[in-house]
């Protein structure tokens, strides 16, 4: 059993996480809400949030946190890995993420490692920093969300010697970021050299729920929230939506959230579109979505994991839009949450479909469900707390100035 040491010592700890944000919001929202739970819940502490996300500045980063950005990466129509903005081949950006990251490793000094989702990094880029890690004492966490992708899929993102060196030897926890009575990777996937019997459940990631907003003018009609996450391959949902509401007429209001990785002609091309309804708004970025689906009535929106998750926490009807490539982690969830009652699943609807659900979510009556864990972000804020107390005392003095100076 860990036991932390004296405050002082608690005082004084760096914390640093990486996520390899290729593609979406996803990782990087995570690592937000676990960063404010860590800088909360371990007085004094400090978080370096190693990103390749090219929205990494979109987001307020709370007291005691920093971020470092990396390259970004995204995929291509088949599903492969390519540079975002740099020039050149992947295997270029590649090697550079990996520089940056070993040396921030080196110069920040963490005392715990935080790993989101990708077992030893894209392409391995996170191997470096957990042998190095294992090398100076430094403790090592692996934070995997509820659902990775197919069967399937993760024995073979899985496979080869690197991976079983890494689930056997290079990790002190494995969390999951989930709630097994939803989906359980114990039974679902196979996980290398006895690592299932490790896994350590958190519940989902949100932050802390505030106080549901008044809106100050009461409306009459209901209103519909349209959400696609970071909007990289999200524009066919939002052109399905409005062709719902060509074919259909409505009794709702709606609001268009189109994520700030929209491809631009999309963007502008939608916004035509929706001139052409009343009663609708549209929107390319919001820093608070929870604020905004506790505002709507119904949700429609992709099943990626944080938005998943704030829809379950904002108790909104939903009707989740997964998508199906290049993983089938968003249809395999949406469809989980679906057949507990928490929202309904649909693939490829068609306007009418598409139109059909929305009413059904807005009008039908409901019975009121049990909803699964939502205290990740504490969770696992005292779990690194207590690796912190039980970390010993390295030599250094510096923290996120030395690093950034």
């Amino acid at each position: 059993m860990l036991q932390p040491h004296p405050k002082e010592r608690i005082e004084s700890a760096r914390v640093m996480m990486y996520g390899h944000d290729s593609f979406g919001l996803g990782h990087l929202r995570r690592n937000l809400n676990l960063a404010g739970s860590l800088v909360e819940h371990v007085p004094g502490c400090e978080v370096l949030i190693a990103t390749g996300s090219p929205c990494s500045s979109s987001f307020p980063l709370p007291p005691g946190v920093a971020s470092v950005k990396l390259p970004s990466v995204t995929k291509d129509d088949r599903g492969d890995y390519v540079p975002r903005q740099l020039a050149g081949a992947m295997e270029r950006v590649a090697r550079i993420r990996r520089g940056l990251l070993l040396e921030t490793f080196r110069s920040f000094e963490p005392d715990v490692l935080i790993v989101d989702h990708s077992i030893v990094g894209l392409f391995g880029e996170v191997e470096p920093l957990l042998r190095e890690a294992r090398r100076c004492g430094v403790r090592t966490v692996l934070g995997l969300r509820d659902v990775i992708d197919s069967p399937a899929a993760v024995d073979r993102e899985w496979a080869g010697d690197l991976c079983r060196w890494a689930f056997s030897e290079a990790y002190d926890r494995i969390l999951v970021y989930g709630d097994p009575s939803v989906f359980d990777p114990r039974t679902e996937y196979t996980f290398p050299g006895g690592a299932a019997s490790r896994l350590e459940f958190t519940g989902y990631v949100v932050r802390p729920r505030g106080k549901r907003s008044r809106r100050p003018y009461p409306s009459l009609r209901p209103s519909v929230l349209v959400t696609v996450g970071g909007g990289e391959d999200g524009a066919d949902r939002l052109y399905r939506y409005l062709e719902a509401l060509e074919a259909h007429p409505v009794a709702w209001d709606s609001t268009l959230l189109m994520g700030p990785l929209i491809p631009e002609r999309d963007a502008r091309q939608l916004k035509r579109a929706a001139r052409a309804h009343r009663r609708i708004s549209v929107h390319r970025f919001h820093a608070d979505l929870p604020r905004l689906l506790s505002d709507a009535d119904v949700v429609v929106s992709m099943a990626g994991y944080n938005t998943s998750a704030e829809v379950l926490q904002s108790e909104t009807p939903a009707v989740f839009l997964p998508r199906t490539f290049p993983r089938q982690e968003q249809r395999i969830r949406a469809d989980r949450l679906a057949a507990r009652g928490w929202g309904l699943s649909l693939t490829d609807p068609d306007p009418k479909d598409l139109h059909a659900a929305v009413c059904h979510q807005l009008f039908a009556p409901r019975e009121p469900s049990e909803l699964p864990d939502l205290a990740g972000a504490s969770t696992v804020g005292r779990i690194v707390g207590g690796l912190l107390g039980a970390s010993p005392k390295r030599p250094s003095s510096r923290g996120i100035q030395g690093v950034l100076s």
